[in-house]
């Protein structure tokens, strides 16, 4: 049914293998479909990783992934300089860039501010042009 899924990891969690990501290859085994985890980093998130640092923890969770998969894991670390105004729309255009046929986002439940802003789910529902695939 899938051929490429997309999956934005955040760095920052202690586990980031969570719910999306385990659904995520759960699609990808089922389908025999690529897996590309996608990381933004930037300076304002001090906690994170950043640069060659993230490039090489994504690769690094592509690879361990990839084994246990059996299926090509892909990990992307996208430099953003500010994040909070450009993740969704990266998210977005390296999902079409690397023509991923399905977006597997987290989210969390609505909060007060979700009913006036958008979460990256939300956004990446209405301006990806792939399935999209909220998991709460």
């Amino acid at each position: 049914m899938f051929k490429h899924i997309m999956i934005p990891v955040d760095l920052r969690l202690p586990d980031p293998v969570p719910k999306a990501l385990k659904l995520a290859i759960k699609f990808a085994r089922t389908d025999g479909a690529r897996l590309t985890l996608v990381n933004v980093y930037g300076e304002q998130a001090s906690d994170a990783p950043g640069g060659k640092a993230a490039e090489e923890m994504v690769a690094v969770l592509a690879r361990e992934i990839g084994a246990g998969l059996g299926n090509p894991v892909d990990g992307i670390a996208i430099y953003s300089v500010d994040i909070a105004a450009e993740v969704d729309s990266i998210l977005a255009k390296t999902a079409e860039e690397i023509e991923a046929d399905l977006v597997v986002v987290g989210s969390h439940a609505p909060r007060l501010l979700d009913y006036i802003f958008s979460s990256h789910g939300g956004y990446l529902v209405r301006h990806s042009k792939a399935s999209v695939f909220v998991v709460r």
